[in-house]
């Protein structure tokens, strides 16, 4: 279990974030939703402890009831840019997060191309991302981040910049992996279909800096929710996030 008590995150002597408070639990989709500006990118780059020296936070995490120095081997972080070295080929890109990890090139090589197909990045394996679509890079990057032996994935945006089908696609797969392999997801999305897609629970941030203003489950399950079953829910989304 991953725990946040009270993150206050300022941009000189203005806070952006204030008393942000939550509980990450193992096998759960957590989706974090906000107006744009609210933070939500922040709170995950303090979590993944890539924060920018401008921007100063205050605040307790802990993993499993321990304190713990980030970056952390079991916080693995996908930014909203795919952030893919030019340098190195699709599969190198995909494969690095392996290789940091402590497997040999050769064996992290081998466990990412295994999902190229899946992907739509079969025969991609050795072009670099100059040669590829927007699209194609971000399936890569969010292939280097979910593939990793992490407890937790903090996603940004993941699927922002993919079309419909393989927006769908990515979802369902994220999915069943985590059914296959339960580590615990915080995703920031703008999208409301896909957090009430996808999320066992959906924290709503307000405009201004302040504590969450909402935390709600989703007790549906997965294969039982049609858009009748969710239409409340996002309706109160919707309300929650014109009021903030």
């Amino acid at each position: 279990m991953l725990n946040v008590e009270g993150l206050t995150i300022r941009v000189g002597a203005r806070a952006i974030v204030t008393d942000f408070s939550c509980t990450l639990e193992q096998g759960r989709i957590t989706c974090l939703i906000g107006p744009s500006g609210c933070g939500k990118t922040s709170v995950l780059k303090w979590l993944a402890g890539i924060l920018p020296p401008a921007i100063t936070a205050d605040g307790a995490i802990t993993l499993d009831g321990q304190p713990i120095v980030r970056p952390h081997p079991d916080l693995a972080y996908q930014p909203q840019s795919d952030a893919l070295f030019p340098w190195l080929s699709i599969a190198g890109n995909a494969a690095l997060g392996l290789e940091m990890a402590g497997r040999s090139r050769k064996a992290a090589r081998a466990e990412v191309v295994a999902h190229f197909g899946a992907f739509g990045l079969a025969g991609c394996e050795d072009l670099y991302p100059e040669q590829i679509s927007g699209g194609m890079r971000q399936r890569a990057a969010f292939l280097r981040t979910i593939v990793q032996d992490s407890r937790f994935v903090l996603l940004d945006e993941p699927f922002s910049a993919l079309d419909a089908v393989t927006r769908l696609r990515m979802q369902d797969w994220l999915c069943a992996r985590l059914e296959a392999s339960p580590r615990g997801v915080l995703m920031v999305t703008h999208d409301l279909h896909e957090a009430t897609q996808m999320a066992d629970r959906i924290l709503v941030m307000s405009a201004g800096p302040g504590p969450l203003v909402a935390d709600i489950p989703i007790l549906t399950p997965r294969e039982s929710r049609t858009e009748a079953a969710l239409a409340e829910t996002r309706t109160l989304l919707k309300s929650l996030l014109l009021e903030t």
